[in-house]
């Protein structure tokens, strides 16, 4: 957390991705408290930069070079992501350098006219609540940490102000992710409640060893000469002491906060509704997670279709021949609301993926979104086409005609055989070859059954409607087989499979 902040230099930014992480389930909560308590530590290097460049040397020598030269390398590196950005970095230290001229310039000049003795007796809270008021106000701690020093430098506030408007820059630089995670997902609030929690301890504490730390800064460091590099020195110090006391209880603070936040409302998603579509990196990661966490869903909606327990093939892993024998009756299941479930993913995916691709993402990150795309639509046209015939087969399922008994079980088993391949190919058991291999025997087996349900046509009981309408379940039956065929090679991700309840 504290490299992040030090390179990017936004704690806003790294606080942001952090959640990200957290809400794609790349990292835990308790890893992420610990990147944003190192985050505040890294935003302490801008303090230092300004106290040491900004002040040490004619920053007008170089501040606008690194502009221009960061603009040239733009320009000519738009294709090269790492020219590109090491480009937008000199551009942005450049405008940073050439704004703390402009301030320098512009406070030495006010501190001329300024009668400090209208602030002379405010007290240190009077300074921490200005702090807070300007960091609040313009969104970034950076900006307001070189405010102060300027103003420090330019003989504006005195070393004991600066302090306490330091400290009050630290509790201000919370409110930018507090309304951000207003109407925010669980980890979103979180992540602000922690951040929140750190800042106001640390200041409460800073506040607290305020004469202890000055005395320590100005006398051990021998700082009275240069109260600029002082202000950076107790910036960093306060916020180390804050690391090193709360650091032992980010347990303690996420279990609390793991507890608090939680949805009202429930979402059909497992994965997307818990990050935030505008970071593509994260947001990817929860993308093929929907979508393989739907292909999964489907295909337990297929068997229970069927009249099959998923847990029996996917758990138990009971052998294709006696799952028929050991689900012979109909499995209470309201298939009409299971779809409307699969049809809300559906939706929440597409909606999520409409933000998404509004952000400026790549050309592999532009065809990955087809292909998961695909997925989503040969996943549910499978569930549709099996809910189509849901009546079918429970009537086959009842039925006492031996004919109709015998060619439905094939139908079952070929439909068991094909959710076989996919639950292979998700635990990597077997590799794609294989599993179309399989699926080409599955294939085949089909038109078996329907070449001997065509060859039954005329026996006693059995006419061409009953025959027709089990050939129209059997073809539905490899239809949506070979839809979740196409949606599992679409994916090309392996997930594993929960077992959830069933019906």
């Amino acid at each position: 957390g504290a490299t992040s902040t030090a390179i990017l230099q936004s704690s806003s930014l790294v606080t942001l991705m952090t959640l990200s992480f957290v809400s794609a389930g790349l990292m835990s909560l308790y890893s992420g408290i610990a990147v944003i308590f190192g985050s505040n530590l890294g935003t302490t290097v801008t303090a230092w930069i300004v106290a040491t460049v900004g002040f040490k040397i004619k920053i007008e020598l170089f501040s606008l070079p690194m502009i221009g030269l960061g603009g040239f390398l733009l320009v000519l590196g738009l294709k090269n992501r790492k020219i590109a950005a090491f480009a937008k970095l000199l551009i942005g230290f450049g405008l940073l350098f050439f704004g703390l001229q402009i301030m320098k310039e512009a406070l030495t000049s006010t501190a001329q006219t300024l009668d400090l003795s209208l602030f002379k007796e405010s007290s240190k809270y009077v300074f921490v609540l200005i702090g807070f008021i300007l960091t609040a106000l313009i969104q970034s701690s950076s900006a307001a940490m070189a405010i102060v020093l300027t103003s420090l430098y330019a003989g504006i506030l005195s070393f004991e102000q600066s302090t306490a408007m330091v400290i009050g820059t630290n509790i201000g630089t919370t409110v930018t992710a507090l309304l951000g995670a207003i109407g925010g997902i669980p980890d979103k609030k979180r992540a602000a409640a922690a951040h929140f929690v750190f800042n106001l301890f640390t200041a409460v504490v800073a506040l607290l060893m305020l004469p202890l730390l000055t005395h320590l800064i100005i006398e051990t460091f021998a700082m009275q000469k240069d109260p600029v590099v002082a202000l950076a020195i107790f910036h960093t110090l306060f916020n180390l002491i804050g690391v090193i006391l709360l650091t032992p209880f980010i347990g303690l603070l996420a279990s609390w906060l793991n507890k608090h936040f939680l949805h009202k409302q429930e979402v059909p998603t497992h994965y997307i509704h818990l990050v935030d579509p505008k970071i593509p990196d994260t947001a990817f990661v929860a993308l093929r997670n929907e979508v393989s966490y739907l292909f999964v869903k489907t295909m337990k909606f297929a068997l229970l279709i069927a009249n099959i327990k998923p847990s029996d093939i996917i758990k138990k892993k009971i052998d294709i021949k006696d799952l028929t024998i050991t689900n012979q009756y109909r499995i209470p299941f309201d298939y009409e609301s299971a779809y409307e479930v699969l049809k809300d993913i559906e939706i929440d995916i597409l909606e999520f993926i409409a933000i998404l691709t509004q952000s400026n993402l790549s050309k592999e990150q532009g065809e990955s979104i087809e292909l998961l795309l695909m997925s989503v639509r040969e996943s549910v046209y499978a569930a549709k086409i099996l809910k189509d015939v849901k009546e079918n087969i429970d009537t086959f399922t009842e039925s006492e005609n031996v004919m109709i008994i015998h060619t439905f079980e094939a139908i079952r088993r070929n439909l068991a055989y094909m959710m076989n391949i996919f639950i292979n190919y998700i635990n990597e058991t077997w590799d794609q070859d294989k599993c179309l291999n399989k699926f080409q025997k599955g294939k085949e087996e089909n038109q078996m059954i329907l070449r001997k349900a065509t060859a039954n046509v005329g026996q006693k009981g059995v006419n061409e409607k009953v025959v027709a309408s089990l050939l129209n379940t059997n073809r539905s039956v490899f239809n949506a087989s070979e839809s979740l065929m196409n949606a599992s090679k679409a994916t090309m991700i392996h997930y594993a499979i929960d077992i959830e309840e069933e019906g």
